[in-house]
Order: C-alpha cells, then structure tokens, then sequence
C-alpha cells in the first residue's frame, strides 16, 4: 500500500524546477552564444569584405593613377609635335621661298646657258682687241723691258691661236698681262741692259714717269724724254746713281731730285 509523501512531492517539485531553471539558463546561454558566434562571423565577413573592397580601391586608383600620367605624357608629346609641326611649317613656308628663289636663278642660268655661244662669239674678238690695244700701248710707253713686254704679247697671240686652251684660260692670261703693265706704274726697278751703242748699262724706271740708264764707270747719264735719249751727265750723276742703289735695295729710299719730262713731251 502506498503511503504519499507531500514534503516529498514538494522536493520533486523543487528540484524539477531547479533542474528547468538550470536547463532554461543553460539553453538561454547556449543561444546567447550561438547568436555571438553568428554576429562575429558576420563582422568578420563584413571586415573581410570591405579589406577587399580597400584593396579592390587601391588597384582602382593605381590603375587611375597610371592613366593620369599617360594621358599626361600623351597631352606633352602632343603639346610638343605640335610645337615641332609648328617649326616645320614655319621651316617650310621658308624654304618654299627659297625655292622660288632658286627657281628664278635656274631660269636666268638656262637663259645665259643658251646666250654662251652668242658670248662665245663675241669674247674671242673682245680678247683680240684687247692684245692689240696692249701692244700699241706697249711700244707707245716708255721704253723699258721692251723685248720682254713684246714677248709677252707674242705670248698671248700664241695662246688665242693655241686649241688646247680654253677661252676663260685665254682671258685669264690677257687680264694677267694687263695686270702687269698695271703694275710697273707703281713701283720703281732696276736692271742691267744694253743701250743703243750695244754697251752694257745699268738702267732705273720711276713707274712711268722717270726712266735713265748710267754707264758702269758713271761718266755718261741719259734720261728719256718721251721721245728719244737726253744727256743729264753731271747734275743728276749722283743723284741717278743713287736711284739705282736704292731700286736694287742696296741703300735705303730717300728724297733724289732727276729730271722728269714734262707731260705731253
């Protein structure tokens, strides 16, 4: 026969109820825990997420950064091919000028091209005269280093007459020859000759406007007057004889007083 318990009953009770309260609280830590594990997978997926992001914007701006500066290099180099376009337009428009230029010389040149044998033609005459007004000169002037100015002139005449020389050669050598003459007009010179007696003298030229010549032993002097041979022995001895030293640098220049002809004599 069973005989109840109620303080017993009541234990039971009491502890059952401890026992749910136990498990209530255990159950509720459980899902309090569970619930933080999920949030912190969260975040962490969340931070994971946004480092990617952060790194994804990195790699953006790195990529933009690069574009930056090429198209950067890219605007120089087009600042600078512009730059350079301009040089050469302005190089161009220069040189177009230049040509035109050129173009008008070639044309001048094609019509002097076709004038040279007309040049020709006439060149060779001009030089002729040129040989002939020198000689008449020559043996109209005062008569020093006569044979060597004739032979001079044969000289040109045998180069007019010579095929293997060209005309510009020809012309050099007549321009040459009056170059020559040019020149006795401005120096003076000493040489030893023969006179018309055949005696060997020394003879001195003034440019063209004193000419003598003095016997060895200096006791005949003659000065030519335009025409033909003058005496001057005695006054203009010495100061002949020094003209012939100083012609042949064997004393220094200095003041002499001779002779001279009178123009038109």
């Amino acid at each position: 026969m069973a005989i109840s318990n109620p303080c017993g009953q009541k234990m039971d009770k009491a502890k059952v109820k401890r026992i749910a309260v136990s498990t209530a609280a255990v159950a509720s830590f459980l899902l309090g825990a569970a619930a933080a594990n999920a949030q912190e997978e969260r975040i962490k997926s969340i931070v994971d997420e946004v480092n990617e992001a952060n790194k994804l914007a990195v790699q953006s701006q790195q990529t933009i950064d690069g574009v930056a500066d090429a198209t950067a290099q890219l605007f120089n180099d087009y600042k600078a091919v512009l730059k350079t376009n301009a040089g050469l337009e302005a190089y161009n428009t220069q040189q177009r000028r230049v040509i035109v230029k050129q173009e008008e010389e070639i044309a001048k040149i094609r019509t002097s091209i076709g004038q040279i044998d007309e040049i020709k033609r006439q060149i060779t005459p001009l030089m002729l005269d040129m040989i002939a007004n020198l000689e008449e000169f020559i043996n109209a002037d005062v008569p020093f280093l006569l044979e060597e100015r004739l032979d001079r002139i044969q000289s040109l005449r045998d180069a007019m007459d010579d095929p293997n020389v060209s005309d510009p050669e020809r012309f050099r050598i007549v321009l040459e020859a009056y170059k020559t003459e040019v020149q006795y007009g401005r120096t003076f010179f000493a040489y030893e000759g023969m006179d018309d007696q055949n005696r060997s003298v020394n003879f001195v030229r003034l440019g063209r406007v004193g000419f003598y010549y003095q016997t060895k032993d200096t006791t005949e002097t003659k000065a030519w007057d335009g025409t033909q041979w003058v005496d001057v022995s005695g006054e203009f001895t010495r100061p002949v004889r020094q003209l012939i030293r100083m012609a042949q640098r064997r004393t220094q220049s200095d003041v002499t007083i001779l002779p001279i002809a009178a123009p038109g004599n």
